[in-house]
């Protein structure tokens, strides 16, 4: 067993499917880290040990606000990383 933190596996599906819709944004894998990484550090952890805990934390992930707070996250994460993208700019 071991033990992880499952907003990472929510927030990687939110930021590609998001990213998917999006043409005037850079997706390469710097940029999506990035994004991901500034989402995290803002949504409260959600830590699972067993398929339990995966599927009492899946049900949660249902709730409207749940998904209008991580969304939100990302939108903003977006912008941060569009405006100062780490890398140089491609042309």
């Amino acid at each position: 067993m071991e033990i992880k933190n499952y907003m990472e596996f929510v927030v990687q599906e939110a930021v590609e499917r998001i990213l998917e819709g999006r043409k005037d944004l850079c997706k390469c894998d710097q940029c999506k880290m990035d994004i991901m990484a500034l989402v995290l550090n803002r949504v409260p952890p959600r830590y699972i040990v067993t398929n339990k805990g995966r599927i009492m934390t899946k049900i949660s992930e249902t709730e409207i606000q749940f998904q209008v707070d991580v969304i939100r996250e990302i939108v903003v994460a977006v912008e941060i990383v569009r405006m100062k993208p780490r890398h140089q700019k491609q042309e």
